[in-house]
């Protein structure tokens, strides 16, 4: 990946995309006028742009741009505000005080709902492979202005971390979490938001190994989560009680430890 900066640039932005650059080990690239296309022909590599007010990630595979933005995060965290049910936060059994490790960041939606619950004495952290995401998700946490105090506090509160989720799990010493959390690419085809679709040439598509739930037992103190498919095979497959939910063709389900 190279970093660039918008089309239209000043000094700040251009020492932004250089820090930047800098922070993630990734070449730094004058932009001087040149399109995205002319930058995809010659570096052939996917391409983040620093704009004056946020960054852009331009995967060279499907030539989409992806922005960081809370998305539905944002209604469910309206509602939790308002007093109402969330069926991620009641899957988890989450409350003010724990502890949560997202397997599975992607966009951060599940991990600012989470840091929304546990409150300033919780602790959440969220895993990515994906470089591309694992910066933006990152870099869009700690800047993102939802003009809702809480929500924006919650945002600075997460711990993101770039790495396979097995191999982190195996870093972490026993019970290190209340709950450890998956919600790996659907193994069946669903009406999913643009966002979705837009980052599922880049999420984690390794699928979940029985080493992988072993080491989540073993890092979680209460309980394994996993969200999926209503038919999917893996809630059966490792040993999680599914949640059914007669009115969602996303259920969830839990492993007790």
């Amino acid at each position: 990946m190279i970093i660039t900066t918008g089309g239209r640039t000043d000094q700040d932005t251009t020492a932004r995309a250089k820090a930047l650059a800098g922070k993630y080990q990734y070449p730094f690239i004058e932009r001087d006028k040149r399109s995205i296309g002319a930058l995809f022909e010659k570096y052939e590599t996917d391409i983040a742009t620093v704009g004056r007010e946020k960054l852009t990630i331009i995967p060279r595979s499907s030539k989409e741009p992806i922005h960081f933005h809370p998305s539905l995060s944002m209604i469910r965290a309206k509602r939790l505000i308002n007093g109402e049910s969330d069926a991620f936060t009641e899957a988890c059994r989450l409350t003010a005080g724990m502890s949560l490790l997202d397997c599975t960041m992607g966009l951060a939606a599940d991990s600012i709902t989470a840091s929304l619950v546990t409150g300033e004495e919780g602790r959440v952290t969220a895993v990515e492979s994906s470089p591309l995401l694992h910066m933006l998700a990152t870099e869009g946490l700690k800047t993102y202005q939802s003009k809702i105090p809480v929500v924006d506090e919650a945002m600075r509160r997460i711990k993101t971390v770039h790495a396979d989720h097995c191999d982190h799990l195996r870093m972490l010493p026993d019970d290190s979490f209340d709950i450890v959390y998956f919600d790996p690419m659907f193994q069946e085809k669903i009406e999913a938001s643009n966002a979705i679709r837009k980052i599922s040439g880049q999420a984690e598509k390794n699928s979940l190994t029985r080493e992988t739930i072993k080491e989540a037992k073993r890092v979680a103190r209460h309980r394994v989560v996993l969200k999926d498919h209503w038919r999917s095979r893996r809630f059966e497959q490792f040993g999680f009680d599914q949640l059914k939910r007669k009115t969602s063709q996303v259920h969830y389900g839990r492993i007790e430890v």
